[in-house]
């Protein structure tokens, strides 16, 4: 063979060998190139995503304090409506004699300390006030006093007071010729609230520094903002938000006038802020809080912060590696450590996971213990504003009584020396049926006193539900609990064109005191009676699908007269207090048994439950009370839960 071919053979067989050698080592830079991509796209994503969730959540908390704020300025004005209402139903009021009203609003405005003037306006624009009486001016021009004139109740928007020279808000109710509604009003009753006294209130609205609060009314026109030279009158109006020059502003007045509420992150005063607006239930205003982008964003630093960290560490590792693969006896050591690296992201990116579900499922606890604590606040608050004129009532009603039984008695003496009366007289007795009078007029008396006790007895299982100032454990008569609730849920329980009533059957043992926290074992006491009775009425309605035809007992199973929910309670050997509510509802079908104590999940509509109910309640009895509860159903049948708390709390275990 000639030395050419020799030397081109050999030359080949050397390409070959070197190129197998080289071949493997390019797997591993594609290796590292490829986990390194893949490694920093699951990172910029996972760390977009917490912090795009982070944000919502931040935004979330801060539109639910706004909307607490606002909750409280409307529960205000609402108060002091229902003040200045009460007034004008008064005798006192629809006498219109100013020498009786003037001292009358002069206690009611150093009693309640909220208005400053209360004035009594007739038809004609005359009208006399608590500051200086009669008055030389006409406020018939003024737009609450014609609204109030026209039956409506009413909170006006900031105008100058005529006699006082203090912007002022009225709060206007009409005086009626009777107790009917729809009786013809006679006069106007309006009381002043200063400007003043309202901003306090809505400057109380504060998210962090530098954060302030603005209310527009039904034009757009600022009638509260810190910057008083924007600030609206009736007398000397302000431009309107909605003709702002800035469109981003314009926007925002837009949506507050029509109602709408939320949260925005805009450019306003010159730089991106947060906006959260709502509007009012009692006045036709909407009021926004302006907030600082960093007082919501700050939480944000720590997470930037280990993104940080993380990509530079990412960085460092890939140029390590890249340096290292020229090096054949690391490379493998330095594929491995990658290896490892990215089992250990995946781990942290699975933790990061599981930690924004514990937090979404603690948001949603939280929102929905504000629901609980937001109602026994309203309940607390009927219950006290109810109280007080039922008591007056109800302590007026014996000696009342009396009163009439003196005056039947002298008309019985009348009747005795006088038994022939002038036929005048007689024509009269004859007209308004006096013997039936005589006869019904206790009667009615009675059954006032019947009614008042009534009353009574609601306000005190309001109060008993409520429950706001037991948050710390204390003995309580859990019987009471239950009752409230039953109480609470009366209007559910009766029947209605769509469903028949449903009866609540109680068989109570005799129970001690209980160690617990009561009102978050009323919030669990709703909750199983709130899905019993849905059960109950889905029963009415619903048949069990061919999906379920194995738990079916018959075709007309779920087709009742009359719901009933059974409420047992016991002590049992253990020293437990078990609670027993029984329905004879539609059932839960044994494939989603399993779930019904998962958080978020529900079998009602969407829109209409939250999914939450029973996984908090048992949270509370698990949990707060080191208890059980169990269930047992049987779908077509009914449910039966069952909760067991110890006789008395043990503090360290909690």
């Amino acid at each position: 063979m000639p030395y050419p071919l020799l030397r081109d053979l050999f030359q080949v067989r050397q390409y070959k060998s070197v190129l197998k050698k080289q071949l493997p080592n390019l797997k591993t830079p594609l290796i590292l190139i490829g986990s390194t991509l893949v490694i920093g796209i699951v990172g910029i994503t996972s760390y977009l995503v917490v912090k795009e969730l982070i944000v919502q959540q931040l935004q979330e908390k801060a539109l639910l304090q706004v909307r607490q704020g606002t909750d409280e300025i409307d529960q205000w004005l609402a108060i002091c409506s229902t003040e200045i209402q009460t007034i004008a139903n008064t005798e006192v009021a629809r006498s219109l004699n100013w020498a009786v009203i003037q001292p009358y609003l002069k206690a009611e405005i150093k009693h309640t300390d909220r208005f400053f003037k209360i004035a009594v306006s007739l038809p004609n624009g005359s009208y006399y006030n608590s500051e200086v009486g009669k008055t030389d001016t006409n406020n018939k021009d003024r737009d609450f006093i014609q609204k109030a004139l026209a039956g409506q109740v009413n909170i006006s928007d900031p105008f100058i007071s005529r006699t006082t020279g203090i912007p002022s808000v009225a709060i206007a109710a009409p005086i009626r010729q009777s107790y009917d509604i729809k009786s013809r009003p006679i006069a106007v009753l309006n009381g002043s609230l200063k400007v003043d006294r309202i901003t306090q209130v809505v400057n109380k609205l504060q998210y962090g520094n530098g954060s302030y609060a603005f209310a527009l009314n039904s034009k757009g026109e600022p009638i509260i903002h810190p910057n008083s030279a924007l600030m609206s009158t009736q007398e000397k109006p302000a431009p309107s938000f909605l003709q702002s020059t800035d469109s981003n502003l314009a926007t925002l007045a837009s949506r507050m006038v029509n109602k709408e509420q939320g949260i925005e992150l805009i450019p306003i005063d010159g730089t991106k802020k947060y906006v959260a607006y709502f509007h009012l239930k009692q006045a036709n205003w909407s009021i926004a809080l302006v907030i600082p982008r960093e007082n919501i964003e700050s939480q944000l630093h720590a997470l930037n912060l280990l993104a940080s960290i993380l990509g530079g560490l990412l960085g460092i590792a890939t140029i390590i590696a890249w340096r290292q693969i020229q090096l054949s006896q690391r490379a493998k050591m330095q594929v491995v450590l990658l290896s490892q690296q990215r089992k250990t992201l995946q781990q942290q990116a699975q933790e990061l996971e599981q930690t924004l579900k514990e937090l979404q499922q603690t948001q949603a606890q939280l929102i929905q213990s504000e629901k609980m604590s937001s109602l026994s606040q309203l309940v607390a608050g009927v219950a006290h504003e109810i109280n007080n004129p039922v008591s007056f009532i109800y302590s007026n009603i014996t000696p009342a009584n009396e009163y009439l039984q003196d005056l039947l008695r002298l008309l019985q003496l009348y009747q005795h020396h006088y038994p022939q009366p002038v036929p005048e007289i007689q024509d009269e007795v004859e007209a308004i049926e006096l013997n039936f009078l005589i006869e019904d007029l206790p009667k009615l008396l009675t059954s006032m006193a019947v009614g008042a006790d009534r009353i009574k007895q609601i306000v005190l299982s309001l109060r008993n539900f409520s429950r706001l100032d037991e948050a710390e454990i204390k003995k309580v008569n859990i019987h009471e609990g239950i009752d409230s609730t039953l109480m609470f849920l009366e209007n559910r329980l009766q029947a209605t064109p769509d469903y028949p009533a449903i009866e609540a059957i109680k068989e109570y043992a005799d129970l001690p005191l209980v160690e617990c926290y009561p009102g978050e074992l009323n919030q669990v006491f709703i909750n199983l009676l709130t899905n019993a009775i849905d059960a109950i009425q889905e029963s009415f309605v619903n048949r069990p699908t061919h999906q379920h035809q194995d738990e079916e007992i018959a075709s007309t199973s779920l087709i009742r007269k009359k719901g009933q929910i059974r409420i047992q309670t016991e002590l049992n050997a253990d020293k437990q207090i078990v609670i027993r509510i029984a329905d004879n509802g539609i059932g839960i079908p044994k494939n989603l048994q399993k779930q019904v104590f998962n958080p978020f999940f529900t079998t009602k509509p969407v829109g209409k439950s939250t999914g939450l109910a029973l996984s908090i309640s048992y949270q509370i009895v698990t949990e707060k009370h080191q208890g059980k509860l169990q269930f047992t159903s049987t779908f077509g049948k009914g449910t039966e839960f069952v909760m067991a708390i110890p006789l008395k709390q043990v503090i360290g275990d909690k």
